[in-house]
């Protein structure tokens, strides 16, 4: 999807087009000519090379990205369109990021998401809200006010029929909105405010399960999974005999699907065995929720007494009903 210099070198015929004095040409065209129409096709111009990364050097030079936000308070739908889609573009850029987070340029992102009807303005909107939630720049009470919530929750229940929008809205109400609230005060009064959980979702309360497994517990896996290995049976001391790894994830799997919201899924796994888990001996499993979004992160551990002997992280796939607690 991208160009490396590389392929670009193999693509662009001899002499070749300098791509840097392009975008200076583009850029000093927008402003000189008086042509509408002309502005509008230079304006597209630049926000199709916003598109690739090996551009936004230049286009950072030669300002295109200032160039983008003052497009955003024309009177023309399609220079605003072309100016959030070129920001939507490069916003991924570190520099242009914290350049967008500051509260008077975005300011200027807000006002355009809140007043527009364009859906295609409206998803490029969303789209620089999430990267810019995602890469944790500029305070996130700042970026997602009141009045921005309320927005992007309007946008989700109004455009359903447009997949897109539907998309990046639910994303960014479950993955920055879900511990968003609205409360009113006083109770006469139309005012409302947001609050912040006070237990970030890496300080709730893990989910916990003390079990104790027993030979006939191993041998009724054995029989299920077909296991003959003589680690898991009687044919040796119980000082030695070990609990299936596979039972331990099971259990894990188990604490899941009973925890998380009905049609959650794992989405990958890695863990690992520390130590040899025996019978007759009380394990304690526990799940940590690491973040709450659409694609949740969870750790996990099993440990008997002071030995972990079971760990690992998981991305679940999370159901759109709420987080079970």
């Amino acid at each position: 999807m991208f160009s490396s210099h590389q392929s670009l070198k193999r693509k662009t015929p001899c002499p070749g087009i300098n791509r840097e004095e392009f975008i200076e040409h583009l850029v000093e065209e927008y402003y000189t000519t008086t042509n509408v129409e002309a502005q509008e096709q230079v304006t597209a111009n630049l926000a199709n090379f916003a598109y690739d990364p090996i551009n936004w050097e230049y286009l950072k030079k030669k300002e295109a990205a200032q160039l983008f936000l003052e497009l955003l308070r024309s009177n023309n739908d399609r220079l605003k369109l072309h100016g959030i889609a070129g920001l939507s573009n490069i916003s991924l850029d570190h520099e242009i990021s914290l350049h967008l987070s500051n509260s008077v340029n975005f300011k200027i992102i807000q006002e355009l998401l809140l007043n527009s009807q364009n859906t295609e303005i409206l998803l490029n909107c969303c789209t620089i809200i999430y990267q810019l939630l995602n890469n944790q720049q500029g305070e996130r009470g700042d970026i997602l006010s009141r009045d921005t919530v309320k927005r992007i929750q309007h946008i989700n229940s109004q455009y359903k029929n447009n997949k897109r929008l539907a998309n990046i809205s639910e994303l960014l109400l479950l993955d920055f909105c879900r511990r968003y609230e609205f409360t009113e005060e006083p109770a006469n009064s139309s005012f409302f405010k947001i609050c912040l959980s006070t237990t970030p979702a890496a300080q709730q309360k893990p989910i916990k399960l003390v079990k104790i497994f027993s030979q006939q517990d191993l041998d009724n896996f054995s029989r299920l999974t077909g296991d003959p290995n003589p680690i898991h049976s009687n044919s040796i001391p119980e000082e030695s005999r070990m609990v299936h790894g596979a039972f331990l994830n099971a259990i894990i799997a188990g604490l899941i699907g009973t925890h998380f919201p009905p049609g959650t899924i794992v989405l990958e796994q890695s863990f690992k065995f520390p130590k040899p888990c025996r019978i007759n001996v009380e394990c304690e499993f526990l799940i940590r929720t690491q973040n709450e979004r659409k694609i949740s992160t969870v750790t996990y551990e099993c440990k008997q007494g002071d030995n972990v002997v079971f760990e690992g992280l998981a991305k679940l796939l999370i159901s759109n009903n709420k987080l079970g607690k």
